[in-house]
């Protein structure tokens, strides 16, 4: 069963709903944008436990959560921060203002 976010009077044509695998999609591919930055593997074994990114919606709200690898060579600060800033300038132009928080976690540092 999916959650979806409702935006009401989209375009004035009445509401549209985004799925959470939207935001999921949305944010690996903005995260993996990043230089010096990737979505952290998922571990392969029988049962898939960890995933890199995961979203919650509550209330209208969308929290994402997102575990990357980080080359050696950055500074993480500076990185996180970027990722931050290209995962919430993606969400808001592709689906219109809807409220969010992005949390980031440094996974492994390659």
């Amino acid at each position: 069963m999916a959650d979806y976010v409702y935006i009401e009077n989209y375009t004035r044509n009445g509401a549209m709903g985004i799925s959470h695998l939207v935001f999921y999609q949305i944010a690996e591919a903005a995260t993996n944008v990043v230089k010096g930055a990737s979505v952290s593997k998922s571990k392969g074994r029988l049962f898939n436990l960890h995933r890199p990114i995961v979203c919650h919606i509550r209330n209208g709200q969308v929290n994402v959560d997102i575990a990357v690898s980080i080359s050696k060579a950055t500074n993480i600060n500076e990185v996180c921060l970027k990722i931050q800033e290209e995962v919430a300038s993606a969400l808001s132009s592709m689906t219109e203002l809807v409220p969010f928080n992005i949390n980031i976690k440094v996974a492994n540092i390659e």
